[in-house]
């Protein structure tokens, strides 16, 4: 991975923000260098996706990353586009992205027993440890602060999610 050219497509902006907390510790088995225009993009059409970051020649194939929550969301990329993708892989976390808060004050059980319908939900009633759970910013800065809980609770969460791709997978 450290060799090719990747593109991560974030969801949301907590998506987004793990990411970069990631890349800018040098966490993941790839270094901004080697991501597509060195920044994490908010693009989920696979259409326009194509047309804006595909019509460039980069002389290697891209690895596209997706990170969402959803297992069946579709990325259709026009066909003629198709010969500079080497593979899309999904990174799921299920239900949403907040899960890792959950997981983080060990309330997983917690939650899960509960009638919430969305980890986010039950974030902003039971932690005060941001003020805007889907906030990029917010995000960004607990998770830079919080390094080492990040890359364990990444780790915990494919514990439970062992066949599925997660975050965990591109850790170095």
């Amino acid at each position: 991975m450290n060799n090719e050219l990747v593109a991560f497509i974030a969801e949301g902006n907590t998506e987004q923000a793990i990411i970069d907390v990631l890349l800018d510790h040098d966490a993941l088995r790839c270094t901004r260098e080697n991501v597509l225009q060195e920044e994490v993009i908010r693009c989920r059409n696979g259409k326009r996706f194509a047309k804006q970051y595909l019509n460039k020649s980069f002389g290697q194939n891209i690895h596209i990353y997706r990170i969402l929550d959803s297992r069946s969301e579709n990325f259709v990329v026009p066909k003629a586009y198709l010969p500079k993708i080497s593979e899309v892989t999904n990174l799921t976390t299920r239900p949403e992205i907040e899960i890792l808060f959950i997981l983080l004050h060990n309330d997983y059980k917690k939650y899960t027993n509960g009638n919430y319908k969305k980890p986010s939900i039950f974030v902003k009633e039971h932690y005060n440890d941001l003020k805007k759970v889907k906030s990029y910013e917010d995000n960004f800065q607990f998770w830079d602060d919080h390094f080492d809980d990040l890359i364990r609770i990444l780790k915990r969460y494919k514990s439970y999610h062992p066949n599925e791709d997660t975050l965990a997978d591109l850790l170095k």
